[in-house]
């Protein structure tokens, strides 16, 4: 994939100790090591560092950036049902983004998705504003840290065209994908069970694809190899995973994306992937009040589980993500604050 803009080894060691913390099967899944081995074979350098360092290095105040979220679960009862794996990273991404470069975020989900979005989005600290309103507030007299959230289309004719039209208006400086499902080459996108999931997902892989085809930096974020930016590793997931080459739906394609993306960080919880993210931009910045603390983690979790964002795993409506209850997670993130605290010093 990419290389590095500079190399520095006490860098690369504290980037690697990223790598290897969200990278941490706690779940139990079996699956993530797999995933990180085959990306980690791809490119020279840690995976969070690579995209960190890219976005470090592109972003700018007043910047656009766009990232995608959401995965319907259970949508055969209702697709008002959706994951908490997925819209807490990209919250917690978005609030450091904006903290580190004054840039704003624009989240886009599926239509039905977007007031419980919203919710979680403002527990992060930043204030949902209208497209137009939010790019005005970098540059506004007193501090207003907004971001703006957009539904984006399930129907591939609106997407593809929908996809167009917000890259040629805002021209962001990067795409961000966080937990969202990948299309194989028949253009159908499962769950990691090999279940077809395609009519209810907002095809994102079309907004990856405009991106590319303008240049502009994508960055994938996964745990189960079935989402967009897995079509890094895609000839290993069909390999090697369950279901990866054929799966239980008719397309019999298997769930392995097509789509590639710049960078590909893997997680064992997709969260902690965009976790890992914010983190590398706290230690390039030599700040660690970009990276979020315990405390807002467990106010984000709290505020999914109130917008009814349900956990994959066990489907509570109970603060945590994939099977793992908020306290697990507020943990995480003290250590991983700790690990860069402890990185900054060492530079």
């Amino acid at each position: 994939m990419n290389s590095l803009i500079k190399v520095d080894k006490r860098i690369i060691d504290i980037f690697d100790r990223i790598d290897r913390l969200i990278n941490l099967d706690i779940p139990g899944r079996g699956v993530v090591k797999f995933l990180y081995q085959f990306a980690r074979k791809k490119v020279d350098y840690p995976l969070t560092l690579l995209a960190s360092q890219k976005l470090n290095h592109i972003l700018k105040k007043g910047d656009i950036i766009f990232i995608a979220t959401g995965w319907p679960d259970r949508p055969e009862i209702t697709p008002d049902i959706a994951e908490t794996d997925g819209p807490p990273g990209a919250a917690s991404l978005a609030r450091a983004i904006n903290r580190a470069y004054h840039a704003v975020p624009f989240i886009f989900i599926e239509e039905n998705l977007v007031q419980a979005m919203t919710m979680v989005m403002n527990s992060a600290g930043l204030k949902v504003l209208p497209p137009a309103q939010a790019i005005k507030t970098p540059t506004y007299h007193t501090p207003i840290n907004s971001a703006s959230i957009l539904s984006f289309p399930i129907e591939k004719d609106r997407a593809i065209k929908r996809a167009y039209e917000l890259i040629d208006q805002y021209q962001p400086k990067a795409v961000i994908t966080i937990e969202k499902g990948g299309m194989n080459e028949k253009e159908v996108i499962h769950t990691s069970r090999g279940v077809n999931s395609t009519i209810y997902m907002a095809k994102i892989d079309y907004l990856v694809q405009e991106a590319i085809k303008n240049k502009i930096t994508t960055i994938g974020i996964g745990d189960g190899g079935n989402e967009i930016g897995m079509g890094c590793i895609r000839e290993e997931i069909k390999k090697h995973l369950p279901f990866g080459d054929k799966c239980k739906c008719p397309c019999q394609a298997g769930i392995a994306p097509a789509t590639k993306t710049d960078f590909l960080i893997t997680a064992a919880i997709s969260n902690w992937g965009a976790y890992g993210l914010a983190a590398g931009l706290s230690l390039l910045n030599n700040d660690i009040d970009i990276f979020h603390n315990r405390e807002v983690e467990k106010r984000i979790l709290q505020k999914a589980s109130d917008a009814c964002f349900i956990d994959g795993i066990n489907g509570y409506t109970e603060p945590g993500a994939d099977g793992l209850p908020s306290r697990v997670h507020e943990s995480f993130v003290e250590v991983l604050q700790e690990l860069i605290a402890k990185g900054m010093k060492q530079l």
